[in-house]
Order: C-alpha cells, then structure tokens, then sequence
C-alpha cells in the first residue's frame, strides 16, 4: 500500500500506582494492571484489525532497573517472576522491549526520587539492567521507552552502544526542567526542539535531527503523536505552569504548541490529537502513530480520564480516520519502525 497510517502502541509495563487503584500493599510492588489488566485488554480490543486482518500489535516495555533491584534482588527479576506470561504475549505477536526507570532511592530519608543529576550512575545503571535483562531474555530489549520520558546525550549513546534501535521516549515540543533539588519527585526531560516524526538523531544532541554533514546516530527516535494546536497547547502549558508553579511552561506552549494524551485517554480529550492526525491523513501522507499507557489504566481506577473502554474507542477512531481517507493501516511493534524506510526522516 502506498499511502499507510502505521500504528504503535506502546505500554510503560509499571507496577499499580497508589493514586489509580486502592489497597495497594504497602511493603512491595502490585502488579494487578499488569496481570489482570493486559489479558482484558487483548480481548477487548482484538476486533479491532488492521487492513490486513491484523489484530493490534502491542510493544510490552518492561520495568528493568534499580528500583525492581531494591525490591526483588536483581534488576530482572519481573521477569524472571513472569516469564512465561511475556512469553505468552510475545507468541501473540507483541514485542518485548525496555522502560528503564532511573528512581534512586535517599539512602537517609529512604525516599524515591528520580535521579537527573548524576549521569555516571544513570549510565551504570542502564548497562547493568540491560546486561541483566539479556541474561533471562536475550535478544529481547530492541525497543525503549524510558521513564518519564527522560533522557540525555550520554543515556542516548548508551542504549545506542547496548545494541537499541528505537527508542520512543519524545514529547515534541515539550520540556521540563528537573529541579535544582537532588530529590527530584516530577518529570524532567526536553524534547523541546524535537520534530513531530520519527528520526535519526544528531549524535551531539538527542532531541534534534541531525543537520547536514552532521554525524547521525543509529539509534532511531520515534515521538509519540502529538496535537500542534495553540489552543490546547496553551491548556496543556497552564496546567503544567501550575503543576510546576513555572510560568515558563506557558510561554513554551505558545512559542512551541503541544499537546499530547495516552491512547488510554478520555474520547474527548483526545480529539485534538485525531484532528492532528486527520490533517495529514487528508494529505494522503504515510504517518507514523505512535502512543502509550500504564498497565493500572486499564483496570476500573480512581482517575475518570483512564480506561480500557477509552483505549477500545480511540483505537476505533484511527481506524475510521484512515478508512475516511481510503488509507491502509498496519500494526508495528516499535522495533519494526526501522524497517519502514517510509516513515523515517
């Protein structure tokens, strides 16, 4: 098919959060969203095929880091606990890929925080996870979307040196300083010059293509799919300057519009990015979709703006948007991205 809307849908592969879901234990990690929440979702969503009968393709991105290592032993002990069950998944089609989280837990308060500070340890970490991570399923890993959307030029080259080849962790347009406080407890990342399409980087900075005559990495960056609108752009930027008490925020969202919402979101919160998308499907352009959610959105929770039901009508949506259009559509895992010369800048 010559024109082709490719989907991506990835999942940060997280234990339940306290805010989502009640009665979570205290002393270690719930992982219902994951276990009850992930066979629900395949059933449901299951009709929803893509032009060559597909059923969607799900990119499984599995926690792989020092936090899992504090609390079980080693930093691949999810899936080691839960091997047969990623197995399962990977059977039906799905990928096995990567979200390196880098909390580090205040050896005096004992708090988590995320570290945004010490790159040597961020590097160590990531080498040692994934060394970790192929030792109980090599050969696994391709894909990676890193937690809290954070990166750097040095954890950039390394998932590039580990042998990665896409990474998804983009928010075009979008960026958050991380605080002058060692004890980082909000998202931090910058993604602020990075284009709304996938691309090879420039090896000098992560979040840019790279320029003519410029050394290019090999790693591809795919962004998520995000709405260019002023307006919800500058929704977005407010409640982010009043999450963050930084009026910067705004300015940004105007300067740079963006808005963006998981494919878990509610229907209408969502429209905006489907509008994004329909104006470059009615240009009968190959566009590369690329989204995610948690695990605990999928199960009834305590947020009205996550469901599995809204995941079913999103989904739905694309698929409507490209038949519109008279536009085929295919299901990728995230490591098939570099095998579609189409979509990459």
């Amino acid at each position: 098919m010559s024109q082709t809307l490719y989907i991506v849908i990835g999942c940060d592969t997280d234990p339940d959060r306290k805010d989502f879901i009640d009665n979570l234990p205290a002393d270690t990690l719930s992982w219902r969203g994951m276990l009850e929440g992930i066979p629900m979702m395949k059933e449901r969503i299951a009709k929803n095929v893509d032009s060559s009968g597909k059923e969607p393709i799900l990119t499984w991105c599995l926690r792989v880091d020092e936090q899992i290592k504090s609390y079980y032993g080693r930093y691949a002990s999810i899936l080691a606990l839960h091997r047969n069950f990623f197995l399962e998944l990977e059977n039906s089609g799905d990928e096995l890929a990567w979200h390196p989280h880098f909390w580090r837990k205040d050896a005096g308060s004992g708090q988590w925080y995320q570290e945004c500070h010490d790159v040597d340890w961020q590097v160590d970490m990531l080498k040692q996870a994934h060394a970790d991570y192929q030792s109980e399923l090599q050969g696994r890993g391709k894909s990676v979307r890193m937690g809290w959307d954070y990166h750097n030029n040095d954890t950039f080259t390394t998932l590039q040196n580990l042998g990665v080849l896409v990474d998804f962790s983009a928010i075009p347009g979008m960026r958050i300083d991380s605080s002058a406080d060692k004890l980082n407890t909000f998202n931090s990342f910058d993604w602020e010059k990075t284009p709304n399409h996938p691309y090879y980087p420039a090896s000098s900075d992560y979040s840019r293509e790279a320029k003519d005559g410029e050394k290019t990495s090999t790693l591809i960056e795919a962004p998520n799919f995000v709405s260019e609108s002023l307006f919800w752009g500058t929704v977005r930027g407010m409640v982010m300057a009043k999450k963050m008490k930084s009026l910067g925020q705004v300015f940004r969202a105007i300067r740079r519009p963006t808005y963006w919402i998981n494919i878990t979101g509610d229907p209408p919160l969502a429209r905006p990015v489907l509008r994004q998308l329909e104006k470059r499907l009615a240009k009968k352009e190959s566009v590369l979709f690329v989204s995610y959610f948690h695990p605990d959105e999928l199960l009834p929770n305590k947020h009205k703006l996550y469901s599995l039901e809204n995941m079913d009508t999103n989904l739905t949506a694309l698929l409507q948007l490209a038949k519109k259009y008279g536009i085929g559509v295919k299901y990728l895992k995230a490591s098939d991205i570099i095998n579609t010369p189409s979509i990459i800048q």
